[in-house]
């Protein structure tokens, strides 16, 4: 079953709960009262940016803050640079490097070297 939005016009609570595809009201969690499913696009479909869905993924949900609520309810580039301005985040500026990785060859050497030597065959 998918996964659908719901809100409840009597308490004005949101959830989201899985439900057949037909499956129109389902009763609110808080007041008990029928919940009407929203109309939504799917979670898979992004008009902005691909890399917007693995920010909303680690977006704190029930936070309650504006900026959060902002930007889940409409993710877009303008909604997250408010998102990180309100989390403290510092966007990269253009120009800057990224940090040098691992030297990764060095260190597969090293790995090797020491199951060799595990398995007696220095």
């Amino acid at each position: 079953m998918p996964l659908y939005d719901f809100a409840c016009p009597a308490c004005g609570a949101r959830f989201e709960d899985l439900a057949a595809m037909d499956e129109r009201v389902r009763a609110c969690p808080d007041c008990g009262r029928p919940a009407t499913r929203l109309v939504s696009v799917g979670r898979a479909y992004r008009a902005d940016a691909s890399w917007i869905a693995s920010v909303t993924a680690v977006a704190e949900k029930d936070s309650g803050k504006p900026h959060v609520e902002a930007f889940l309810a409409a993710p877009s580039r303008t909604t997250y640079r408010n998102w990180m301005r309100g989390e403290g985040i510092r966007p990269q500026e253009p120009g800057e490097d990224r940090r040098p990785g691992p030297d990764t060859k060095a260190l597969r050497h090293k790995v090797m070297d020491r199951f060799r030597a595990r398995r007696g065959r220095a």
